[in-house]
């Protein structure tokens, strides 16, 4: 399972988040869920955006982005200033994605939107 972690301003419209969710989606080669922080400005667009394209949303609380923070890749300090996150779109992808995830896909800053996917370490059951 990959999960999609989204981060952005609150200038962020619907049809960037909606450009910036199919870049993630290609690089990776698909995406089950888009998650970001639960009280994120944006999260009502982000659910019409999950919804378009067949995905499950799942917003994060932060004490689950501040306990994933620590495996994020990149930094940003506003959001290490503001929440006490290295990266809300990485914290989002790994918490999403389960306890054993892993990124897949660093932050990356397209526009006003920060992404990043993470995998889930599902064992492959016929072992």
């Amino acid at each position: 399972m990959i999960a999609i972690g989204v981060g952005a301003s609150s200038r962020a419209r619907e049809d960037d988040l909606a450009s910036a969710i199919e870049v993630v989606r290609r690089e990776v080669n698909g995406g089950d869920l888009i998650a970001t922080f639960e009280n994120a400005m944006f999260v009502t667009s982000l659910m019409t955006v999950a919804a378009a394209r067949s995905l499950a949303f799942r917003p994060v609380a932060l004490e689950m982005l501040r306990q994933r923070s620590g495996e994020c890749i990149s930094r940003s300090e506003r959001s290490l200033e503001r929440f006490g996150v290295a990266s809300i779109a990485e914290a989002a992808a790994l918490a999403a994605a389960g306890p054993c995830s892993r990124l897949v896909m660093p932050r990356r800053i397209i526009g006003q939107i920060a992404v990043a996917a993470a995998q889930s370490d599902v064992k492959d059951i016929r072992q």
